[in-house]
């Protein structure tokens, strides 16, 4: 399959035209269907060219899209020009709801915000957005029999569909910001990275992982990444040493970094 290539000006009257009701509850915004897999167009086009950190997810989920699509809509009823509306959509989508808020707690939990000099990683959604880059693997918001895709099954690099999504959104954006410190957020995320570095398209050294996911769903391995649980107020489910090594890891590799 040939994955179109869907950019703003295709859904920009679109989103102008029709109600939100509307964009949510049918298929106006959707781009193209695989087997169970649905991806529909999120207004996250742009790139930030001097960004220093790139935060990547996997995909932005429902509410994520939701959130961009309607801070795009006002944005253009207010008479933003579509290179304001994109961003200010980037800013109100990217990693909001709770997922924001746990993400802010564990990046300055290992001084990120000290590294970039800044009192907070919340300013990277506010004031200083012109230091990172909000980012996905798969920039589109894309579903998996009606659910948000979670970035295990399918296999991402193994599903034409989704590979297709990353090679044509996502590689493209490391080549504009060979620089930059990719932070991954998620397992499947970490693993994709580490490929991509395999075949060259950023080193090693960029990968600042070890992170937990910030999703809610992930509430207790959070927790005990901000020593806000002990060990022996863990479950079965998790396993304090592996969080331990990676947290290690990852505050010894901040360490050593110039940002």
């Amino acid at each position: 399959m040939t994955l179109p290539n869907a950019q703003f000006s295709d859904y920009k009257t679109v989103i102008q035209q029709h109600s939100l009701q509307k964009l949510f509850s049918s298929n106006l915004l959707r781009i193209t269907t695989f087997d169970s897999l649905q991806s529909f167009y999120a207004p996250f086009d742009t790139i930030n060219p001097h960004a220093k950190i790139v935060l990547v997810g996997i995909a932005p989920g429902q509410l994520q899209w939701r959130n961009a699509v309607t801070a795009c809509k006002d944005a253009l009823q207010q008479g933003y020009s579509d290179s304001e509306a994109l961003s200010i959509a980037k800013a109100t989508g990217a990693f909001s709801g709770p997922l924001r808020q746990n993400l802010i707690k564990i990046l300055d939990h290992v001084g990120l915000h000290e590294k970039l000099r800044i009192e907070t990683t919340a300013e990277l959604f506010l004031q200083q957005q012109h230091l990172v880059q909000h980012s996905s693997l798969l920039r589109q918001c894309i579903l998996n029999n009606g659910k948000n895709y979670t970035g295990t099954s399918p296999n991402m690099l193994r599903n034409a569909f989704l590979r297709q999504h990353v090679e044509h959104y996502f590689i493209p954006q490391i080549q504009n910001l060979p620089d930059a410190l990719y932070i991954p957020l998620g397992q499947s995320v970490i693993e994709i990275l580490h490929y991509l570095s395999s075949l060259g398209y950023l080193s090693r050294n960029q990968i600042l992982d070890g992170f937990p996911h910030p999703s809610g769903a992930n509430a207790e391995r959070i927790q005990y990444f901000l020593n806000l649980k002990t060990k022996d107020q863990l479950s079965n489910k998790t396993n304090p040493e592996k969080i331990d090594q990676a947290k290690q890891q990852l505050i010894e590799k901040l360490e050593r970094l110039e940002l």
